[in-house]
This record gives structure tokens, C-alpha cells and sequence, in this order.
């Protein structure tokens, strides 16, 4: 009986220790929650690129691909890490109660929705710029040839850091936008204020999209509004078009 009885404790004991180890894990990695298309994975970003797949843990230190038409959401404590087409993305740090998080755009499109921060400081970069979060919604962009950056706050606050900026940042307010050209030259601010609206987008966006080129990704969240783009733009999966 004594023997039984120590059996099943034991096996409890086990069974408990695995469900810890696996929510550990859960927490100190993003998940892949959606993915469209051929997405590709460098384990510490270095060495060969294998495929990426829905459910797939994302740690730190690994470089998300996608191709074209490709893209895909990471989930990690809440927080929502959107890789668009032709991107790479770096996950530099995935924050928790002791240290700050940090991505890098290194090329292409991402969006991102922070949340749960707890205090804890966020920075997504490119290679020529820096936005620093304490939870919000934005979009970061970098093109590799021009070396140009431009991010777009949705929600909330960013400071900015890239050329042009004081030394203390610009903050970027919800409803505006920052280019940095990649020669270095100043910066150049944009207000979306009545132009898009929650989940819509009307027909004064299209004339910044071609000052913007990038400003196309942000129609898979704010669907065209009394205006057709030229090229079709799918739907976002949960954020804005889905949501309308």
C-alpha cells in the first residue's frame, strides 16, 4: 500500500514539474499564432535557415524570414510581433520582470502591439534608427538600399532616435509619422489626422503612399475607404480589417 501510494506521488511530482517546465518555456519564447506562405527561421541568427510553422517557438537571438507573400504573427506575453512580406526580424531580447526587450527591423515591414510591459523598457530598431516603447501600437520599416527608415505610431507614444533627432529623441504621438532618409538628411514628419480613421483609410492616403512606398503594408489593417489601391492588399487576421 505504502509502495502505491508512493508511486502516485511520485508520477504526480513529475507531471507537475513537466507542466513547469512547459510554461517556462511558453514564457521566455514568442509563438507563431499565424503564418502565411514560406517563412524561414535562423536558429541565434547564424548557420542554416529551416521553415517555420504554426505553433514554432521563436527565441532570442533567432531571425524570422518572409518571402513574398509570406508573413506571419508572433505571440509572447500578450504582445503582438507582425512580420510582413520580404522582412527579417531580429528578436534581440524578449523582455520580463528583469531585464527590457528589444527586435530589430533589419529589412522590410513589421508591426507590432505591445502590451504587459510592467514597467519594463522596449526598443524596436533599425539600422539607422530607434523607437522606444512603454506599450503601444506601431509599424517599423527599413530598406536595405536606400538605407531610409520610417515608423508609424497607431497607438500611444514612441521616442524617436535617428538622424535628425535632438539628443534626448522626438516623441511621436499617435496619428503621426517619422521618415529618416538614409543619407542622413532630416527627418520628415507626417500626421495622419482625419486621413485614417480607427480601421479606414480615405482617398488623401494614397497621395502619401506615393511619397511613402512602405505606407502600403498599413492597407492590410486601414481598408481603403472611397479609393482603390492599385495593388490588392490582404486582410489583416485580427487587427483592423477583421475587426471592421
Amino acid at each position: 500500500m505504502k509502495l502505491r501510494v508512493w508511486m502516485i506521488l511520485s508520477l504526480t511530482l513529475s507531471i507537475g514539474s513537466l507542466v513547469l517546465i512547459s510554461q517556462e518555456t511558453k514564457e521566455k519564447d514568442a509563438r507563431v499564432s499565424f503564418l502565411i506562405g514560406k517563412v524561414q527561421l535562423q536558429k541565434a541568427g547564424k548557420g542554416n535557415w529551416s521553415v517555420l510553422k504554426q505553433g514554432d517557438l521563436v527565441s532570442e537571438g533567432d531571425i524570422v524570414s518572409t518571402g513574398n507573400a509570406s508573413k506571419t504573427t508572433l505571440l509572447y506575453k500578450g504582445s503582438e510581433f507582425k512580420v510582413l512580406p520580404n522582412t527579417k526580424l531580429k528578436i534581440s531580447s524578449l523582455y520580463n520582470e528583469s531585464k527590457d526587450g528589444k527586435l530589430e527591423v533589419q529589412s522590410g515591414f513589421a508591426w507590432f502591439q505591445l502590451v504587459n510591459l510592467k514597467g519594463k523598457k522596449f526598443e524596436v530598431t533599425t539600422p539607422t534608427t530607434t523607437a522606444g516603447v512603454r506599450g503601444t501600437a506601431f509599424s517599423a520599416f527599413h530598406d536595405v538600399k536606400s538605407k531610409d527608415s520610417s515608423f508609424c505610431t497607431c497607438e500611444g507614444k514612441v521616442l524617436m532616435n535617428g538622424s535628425g533627432d535632438p539628443k534626448d529623441g522626438t516623441m511621436q504621438e499617435k496619428g503621426n509619422g517619422g521618415y529618416y532618409p538614409g543619407d542622413g538628411a532630416e527627418p520628415k514628419r507626417s500626421s495622419y489626422d482625419g486621413i485614417i480613421v480607427k480601421f479606414k483609410s480615405f482617398p488623401p492616403f494614397k497621395d502619401l503612399m506615393k511619397k511613402n512606398i512602405s505606407l502600403k503594408n498599413c492597407l492590410s489593417c486601414h481598408t481603403p475607404q472611397g479609393w482603390t489601391p492599385e495593388d490588392a492588399v490582404p486582410t489583416d487576421e485580427t487587427y483592423g480589417g477583421g475587426k471592421i
